[in-house]
C-alpha cells in the first residue's frame, strides 16, 4: 500500500480532569475511522494535561496497564486502527512524558520525550531511546515537541528508515491578553505555524520523510484554582493555583519534498481535526543507500566529539 490515511487532531485537553480528555480523544478517533485513517495522531500529554503543575505527574498512570492506556487498546480494537497519543508515563522510579502506540488492541510501545524544557525538569525523568513504530504498511518515529529543535532526533528517524515523524506538541505561548483580540489570536496562531515551518520544512527535505504536527489547544490549567488541595494563605508567583499554561493549537504537515501540504484553518484557539493522506510514492529519495554518501564521516565526527 503506497497511500495512507493519518487523522491529525490539536485538541484541548485539561489538568483538572483526564476523562474528558479521553472522551475527546475516543471522538477523535471515532472521526478518523470513518474518514478510513489507518492512524490517528494527537498532542503531547494529551489524555493527562501538560502545564507546570503538580497536577501533570498527580495525573500520571503506568503504561500500559493504567485505565488509561486499556481505554486506549479498547477503542483501537474496537476501531481497528493505530493510536498514537501522549500520556504521563508513570513507572515504579520515575514519571515520564510519553507518547503510546496501540495498533488494533495491541500495545506497540512508546516514545519518551528527550530534551525536556523550560521547568519539565522539575516533574519528568528524560527518555534515553528513539524507538521505530513499524506497521507494516507505514514506518513512523516520534519526535515530542522541544525534541524537535534538535536536528539528531530527525537523522536518528532517517537513520531507521521511518516514512514519517509525527510531532506532538503542547507548546505554551506565555499569557493572553485579556481581553482576547481577534488580532492577537490570528497572530499567535501565525507565530506558531511560522516556528513549525522553519524547523519541518528542512527536516523533512533533508530526510525525505513526511512530517505531522499538532498541538494541545487553549488554557490547560482551567478548573484548577477552584480545587480545594490548591488553595493556599498566600499568593506568590510559585503558587500552582496561578500557573499559566497557554496553548494555540493548530496543525501542519510537511511532504518529502518539503511542501507544506497540510495548513491550519484555525483563527480562533479551537479543536481541529483533520485527516491527510500520505503517498508514500513521494518519498523517492533514499539518501541512506546513495552511493555519494559517507557514512563513515558522522561516524568518526561523532566519535571525536563525544572525546573532546
Amino acid at each position: 500500500m503506497s497511500k495512507v490515511k493519518v487523522t491529525v487532531a490539536s485538541l484541548e485537553s485539561l489538568l483538572v480532569d483526564p476523562q474528558p480528555n479521553l472522551e475527546r480523544v475516543i471522538k477523535a478517533c471515532e472521526q478518523g475511522h470513518e474518514e478510513g485513517a489507518r492512524i490517528v495522531f494527537l498532542p503531547e500529554l494529551m489524555l493527562t494535561g501538560h502545564g507546570g503543575h503538580p497536577k501533570m505527574i498527580e495525573n500520571a498512570q503506568p503504561v500500559p496497564d493504567g485505565p488509561l492506556c486499556e481505554a486506549m487498546l479498547q477503542i483501537s480494537e474496537r476501531l481497528q486502527i493505530c493510536i498514537c497519543v501522549g500520556i504521563a508515563e508513570k513507572t515504579r522510579s520515575n514519571v515520564y512524558n510519553s507518547q503510546i502506540v496501540v495498533d488494533g488492541g495491541v500495545y506497540m510501545g512508546l516514545q519518551r520525550k528527550i530534551y525536556l524544557s523550560m521547568d519539565e525538569y522539575c516533574f519528568f525523568a528524560p527518555g534515553q531511546t528513539i524507538e521505530l513504530f513499524d506497521l507494516g504498511d507505514i514506518r513512523f518515529g516520534i519526535s515530542i515537541c522541544y525534541d524537535n529543535c534538535f536536528p539528531e532526533m530527525a537523522l536518528i528517524h532517517a537513520l531507521n528508515k521511518v516514512d514519517l515523524i509525527l510531532s506532538p506538541h503542547a507548546g505554551r505561548v506565555g499569557v493572553w491578553p485579556d481581553p482576547l483580540t481577534d488580532e492577537f489570536r490570528v497572530q499567535t496562531i501565525e507565530n506558531q505555524q511560522k516556528i513549525w515551518r522553519k524547523i519541518h520544512i528542512t527536516r523533512a527535505f533533508d530526510h525525505n520523510v513526511y512530517v505531522l504536527l499538532n498541538n494541545a489547544v487553549g488554557p490547560s490549567t482551567t478548573g484548577l484554582k477552584e480545587l480545594d488541595e490548591y488553595q493556599t494563605d498566600t499568593v506568590t508567583a510559585a503558587d500552582p493555583k496561578d500557573v499559566v499554561a497557554n496553548h494555540a493549537g493548530t496543525v501542519m504537515g510537511v511532504d518529502p519534498a518539503g511542501e507544506v501540504f497540510l495548513k491550519t484553518s484555525a483563527t480562533d484557539f479551537v479543536d481541529e481535526i483533520v485527516t491527510v493522506e500520505l503517498d508514500l510514492d513521494k518519498r523517492v529519495v533514499n539518501h541512506r543507500q546513495s552511493q555519494n554518501r559517507q557514512p563513515h564521516l558522522l561516524l568518526e565526527n561523532i566519535h571525536a566529539s563525544v572525546s573532546r
